[in-house]
Order: structure tokens, then sequence, then C-alpha cells
């Protein structure tokens, strides 16, 4: 759940876009563009995708070829009857849903200016959207684009492009053809459940967050909360979002949170790493030794250290949860606590308040970090269902849409 408030507090730092939920309106397009939009087909045959590696063997819609592999790497073409095959791949090796979607739209756009011997004259972000296949999320980003030419020399196209993380590789999947919208999403299902593994017995808790920016769902935040042997909580968490800055260029950020803590929820020891844009912006290791708090790591390349002046336990983000179970059933109306936040600072100990909300139908409780709050309704398990925090122009939304398990253990 903290983590889930350090991602809305950066996007609210470093973000300044006033898109409304429409990207682009289609109505306002030539009547055989819309007209092309609205193409969908029935896929009738199948065919087999077998990766010893990653132990995936099943069927997908289409006929699917493997085009080309290396050290970590599997590429796909998966004709389904349109213009265009789509193209599937799977990488154990990535930056994340975020950046490596992005990387693969843009190697797309390449293709398509060689394949057709014309210069890219524009690109703009046409749709972005975010879900789960079963628990998994994913992430969807549409690109317009526009080749040199006039009148009927002129191109212009769509790439449609889909990535999702499973345990072992990521998934990224795209098609060049206008339409298909949902014919190219069932053949990146299928694709996808191929590399989903049952979770393990130890893992109790998993919920899935749709993360929206002034109405557009931008990115996801997922967790999983286990329990080991000895009884200490593994909780991993891992955001992917696509923040349109303007018309035409899309931020990237993917996250990683690691941290283990006691089942009362004090923190035992935690290690964070953030990519945004392609580039390793920070990366982060706490510890502790003879009573002190050691950070280790770096950020925008140069090197940090520190021993925090703090001595005391520290809550974990899955003690938050159930902080907030236990504001909730208490008599009192709010409760500080120290936590790590690396995204605030990574060398201090940052003081965070929960605290009751009474005059709010859409929340039950707020959590202040500083000069940010965030309000959220947690229900009678601890589980946010939902939560928005304004700050200035931009209004960030968190929804609850995917759950196994609630925070509690059994």
């Amino acid at each position: 759940m903290k983590s889930l408030f350090c991602t809305a507090v950066l996007l609210s730092v470093v973000s300044s876009s006033t898109f409304g939920k429409d990207l682009i309106d289609i109505n306002t397009f030539p009547e055989w563009f819309q007209n092309d939009m609205q193409r969908e087909l029935t896929i009738s045959d199948s065919s087999t995708i077998t990766i010893d590696a990653l132990e995936v063997n099943g069927k997908v819609p289409g006929k699917a070829t493997l085009a080309e592999s290396g050290d970590g790497y599997w590429y796909y073409l998966i004709d389904i009857g349109t213009g265009s095959p789509l193209e599937c791949y799977s990488f154990t090796s990535f930056d994340g849903p975020a950046n490596s979607l992005y990387a693969v739209v843009e190697v797309g756009l390449s293709g398509v200016e060689e394949l057709n011997k014309k210069t890219l004259s524009g690109q703009y972000n046409m749709a972005i959207d975010t879900g789960v296949i079963n628990n998994t999320p994913f992430l969807s980003l549409d690109t317009l684009y526009i080749l040199d030419g006039e009148n009927k020399e002129r191109v212009t196209g769509l790439i449609k492009g889909l990535s999702a993380e499973t345990e072992q590789s990521l998934q990224v999947c795209m098609h060049n053809e206008l339409g298909y919208r949902d014919s190219f999403y069932r053949v990146f299902e299928s694709f996808v459940k191929l590399f989903q593994k049952s979770p393990s017995g130890s893992t109790f808790f998993e919920p899935v967050f749709r993360l929206s920016f002034n109405g557009i769902p931008i990115g996801f935040g997922y967790e999983s909360h286990s329990v080991d042997q000895d009884g200490d909580i593994k909780t991993h968490t891992k955001t992917a979002l696509l923040t349109p800055v303007d018309a035409s260029n899309v931020s990237r950020t993917d996250g990683v949170d690691i941290s283990w803590s006691t089942a009362e929820g004090a923190l035992i020891n935690a290690s964070t790493h953030t990519i945004e844009n392609s580039t390793l912006n920070s990366q982060f290791d706490l510890s502790q030794s003879e009573g002190k708090w050691q950070v280790a790591g770096e950020m925008q390349g140069k090197p940090v250290s520190a021993v925090l002046s703090h001595e005391g336990a520290l809550l974990s983000d899955y003690g938050s949860y159930l902080v907030s179970l236990d504001l909730l059933d208490s008599e009192q109306g709010q409760v500080s606590q120290s936590m790590w936040v690396a995204e605030a600072d990574p060398v201090t100990v940052t003081e965070v308040s929960f605290s009751k909300v009474t005059d709010n139908e859409e929340a039950n409780l707020k959590m202040d970090m500083g000069p940010f709050a965030l309000q959220f309704l947690s229900d009678n398990k601890g589980i946010l269902r939902k939560g928005s925090m304004a700050q200035g122009p931009v209004t960030l939304d968190i929804e609850l849409i995917s759950v196994v398990g609630e925070p509690v253990l059994p």
C-alpha cells in the first residue's frame, strides 16, 4: 500500500500532463479510417508454442512461427489472417513492462519506415490502458503513425502493443494494422497464459491496482505477499507506468521493491530500483547492522551511502495494511509511523500519518506524507479498494482491479 502512495507522489512531482480521458477521438478521422478501426475477425485455427527453458507448451490462436531466438529471448510471428502478422516476444532479461513495451513499439516504427521506404513524419499516443489476465497485470499502448508523402502517397497506420510480466519472463506483442483490437488481445491473452504459473502455497495476498492520471489509466501496481518457514513476510511490489507527456511522447517508469518484515509488520530489510525511460534512475538496499539502518546504492548514476539517524523500528509496506486495519478497528483517530520511503528521500526516515476520514463516502482513511495526502477506501479485511490524491491540476487515482487472498495471515 505504501508503495502505491510513493508512486503517486513520484507522478505528481515529475508529471505535468493535462490530457483528458480520450487521447485521440476516432470520430475526427476520415470515414475509411473509422471503418478500418472497427474491423475484427474470427480466428479459426490454432498452433502450438513450445519453449522448454520456460516449461511452456500450449496453443495460441493463429499460425505461430518461431522467427528468431537467442540468449533469453524468443520472437514469434503469428498469422491470424490480417495483412500483417502479430509479433510476440518473450524475454527473460528486460527493463520492465513499460520500458520494454515502448522499446518494442519503437523497433516496430523503425521497421515500418524501412518496409515503406518512407520517413516517419509523426507519431501520436492513440490509447493507453491497463488490465489483468487472471491476476497478471498488463499494459496497452496504441501508437498512431504517419509516414511522409502527399495525398495517396502518405501512409497512416497504427501499432498496437501489449505487455505483461509473468513469473519468469516478460511477454510483449505488437500488431501493425488498423482495427482488430479484440482479435489482437485474444491472441495476446492466450500467449501470456502459456507462461503463467500457479502462485506458491506460501503466497497469501496478491492485489493488483490500476493507476490513473487525470482520468487516463496509465499503469498498474502489483503486490505479492508470502510467508517463509520462519514466519517472516516477503513483499514483492512491481509498478509499471506509461505517462503521456504530450501528444507524441510517453514517459516510461518501471519500479521493483522487495522487502522482508516480521508478521507484525516491522521491516527487516528492503531493496528497490526504478528504471525511467530505459535508464536506471535509482537503486537502493536498506539493511540493519548493530542496531543501525544502512543505505547503499545509487541515484542517477551517483553512489549513495548513508547510516540513517533513526535507530528504532520501521514500518514495512506490508505493515501499512496492518496499521490501517488496526486503526479502523480502534477508537483512535490517527496514528503515525516511521517508514523508509526511498522515493521521498533514501537517506532519511519519513514520518507517515494514518488518519480516519469521516466526511467522504469514497474514503475512510488518509495517508499523509509531507505535503502529499492520499485518501482511500479500505474494506473490513484491510484491502485498499480505491484511493485518490490531488496535487494542483493533477489527480491520481488508485483502483483495485484484481485480488487473491487478504493481508492478514490465515
